[in-house]
């Protein structure tokens, strides 16, 4: 007898097998739209050694640097940043998957008080040296007391083995007037129907769950959430890391070897502008 399998965004049991990569099995729910990795790997956190952050091997996971692969964000970053001070009167802010302290560095050089919760001890470590209230661990294990005024979560909701608890712990430490701010792949993106199963976000087990936008909203309200404001959202890259991310995509040789060799002071100054239409960000209140 064929086992069902009930979607964990709907709880519609309307699955069907999609494809199969990197040993792991992807789902696709027929009523919401959500693909998802099942069964979800046992110890899903444990890729995100410091390797992930700075690679020193030829792992085929995570940044080259995470700091200056992220350094080209900087002026957007800065950009939500002051939205969410327009949103917002606390300046009291949590980042989930803070990773080793990136956005929360600009966001304390402009007065907020900063804390958040990472899974990685490596990372974790980084960012609590910086002078952020890091806590490493399961967030939705975390046993937390204080109020934010605005939650953030760049790039981490796919990456979760269980969102709705995630997106429900979030709701319990956000003040009442407080913002939500996700940023996530958006698996019903052109960009994404056109690659279809060859899509170069489609990495398990680094991404555990491909949402739609109506799987994001089913989410966001059954974890006590409105979304105030959607749309797509652009980044902003270095070479070494679109040759990296290419690298990753394609398995091409020559790929990784561009990504080392743009991994150097002189092209790092150098980045490109990219807007697939596959990232969606999300502003959502209580």
């Amino acid at each position: 007898m064929e086992e069902k399998i009930i979607c964990p965004i709907c709880n519609s049991d309307g699955t069907n097998f999609y494809c199969e990569k990197n040993g792991c099995k992807i789902c696709r729910c027929q009523s919401c739209g959500t693909a998802f990795v099942y069964p979800i790997p046992a110890n899903p956190g444990d890729i995100y050694n410091k390797e992930y952050f700075k690679k020193e091997t030829g792992s085929s996971f995570g940044y080259s640097d995470y700091d200056k692969d992220k350094e080209p964000m900087r002026n957007i970053f800065i950009s939500y940043i002051k939205k969410i001070e327009n949103l917002v009167e606390d300046r009291n802010i949590f980042d989930i998957g803070a990773a080793t302290g990136y956005f929360l560095d600009l966001a304390k050089e402009r007065g907020w008080r900063t804390a958040g919760t990472e899974i990685s001890d490596y990372a974790a470590s980084v960012a609590g040296k910086r002078g952020h209230r890091i806590s490493c661990g399961k967030f939705p294990e975390m046993k937390i007391e204080e109020k934010f005024g605005a939650i953030t979560m760049w790039d981490v909701l796919e990456h979760l083995d269980n969102p709705i608890e995630y997106l429900r712990a979030a709701n319990k430490i956000l003040m009442k007037d407080g913002r939500l701010i996700v940023n996530t792949i958006n698996r019903e993106s052109l960009w994404a129907r056109i690659f279809g199963k060859r899509w170069h976000s489609l990495v398990p087990p680094e991404h555990l769950f491909y949402y739609s936008p109506k799987g994001l909203k089913i989410l966001l309200e059954e974890a006590g959430f409105e979304i105030e404001e959607s749309g797509t959202s652009g980044k902003i890259f270095s070479l070494s890391y679109i040759f990296g991310i290419l690298h990753h995509w394609q398995k091409i040789k020559i790929w990784d070897g561009l990504s080392k060799f743009f991994d150097r002071s002189f092209w790092r100054k150098l980045s490109l502008p990219i807007n697939l239409g596959d990232n969606i960000l999300i502003i959502a209140k209580k």
